[in-house]
């Protein structure tokens, strides 16, 4: 797989490319390269972490974008600093998740547990943006949950919201940050018109926050 770092803006790609980036800021947590976030070692990260970028219309094919592009180069440079955020997020939403899985959280005093607990799986990196850089999803897996996993949308450095792994590929979380949720929800509609059997209420479906 291909080094994102060496994509370029306006690179032609199917509907999803899949390529990898290694940040050294992970190493040593849990290697979750498996199917689903699984554990596929039981020696810790070397810091290679999948990627998956959903490419953007444009007449027929999907593209890169500079956007893209800016976040990925925003990551590589700010990769600590993003895995920090995303740790003292987790941090702050213990009670909440204990609430939910009881016994099955480990004890957990300081950001610095969750390195044995927890691993990066995949970075989605969407094809919304604000203020010139896309949003990343960051698909984690953990000890507690291995069938719904971890996951947290950002924009930049900011922690957008933690939920469920599919929480990092919902672009309708995206879509409400950035205030487009109005238009992608008539864009939507338009296009169920022209889909036979497609109600107005299916192409409305609320994400689901797992707490």
């Amino acid at each position: 797989m291909q080094n994102v770092l060496e994509l370029k803006p306006d690179i032609i790609i199917g509907d999803n490319y899949e390529g990898q980036i290694t940040l050294p800021a992970w190493i040593g947590f849990q290697s979750r390269q498996g199917s689903y976030g699984g554990k596929d070692r039981e020696e810790p990260s070397n810091g290679l972490v999948k990627v998956l970028i959903t490419g953007r219309q444009a007449d027929y094919v999907k593209i890169t974008t500079r956007e893209q592009i800016n976040s990925l180069n925003y990551l590589h440079e700010n990769a600590g600093k993003i895995r920090d955020a995303i740790l003292n997020a987790l941090f702050n939403e213990l009670p909440a998740i204990r609430g939910i899985y009881e016994d099955l959280v480990p004890d957990i005093d300081s950001i610095e547990d969750f390195r044995n607990v927890i691993g990066l799986s995949i970075i989605h990196v969407l094809d919304s943006n604000k203020d010139g850089f896309a949003y990343l999803g960051y698909e984690l897996g953990c000890d507690w949950d291995d069938e719904h996993g971890l996951g947290v949308m950002m924009h930049k450095d900011r922690v957008v919201e933690i939920g469920p792994a599919d929480t990092s590929f919902n672009s309708r979380i995206t879509y409400k940050d950035n205030g487009t949720e109005k238009e992608q929800e008539a864009k939507w509609n338009t296009e169920a018109a022209y889909v036979p059997g497609l109600t107005k209420n299916e192409t409305q479906k609320p994400w689901w926050k797992f707490w």
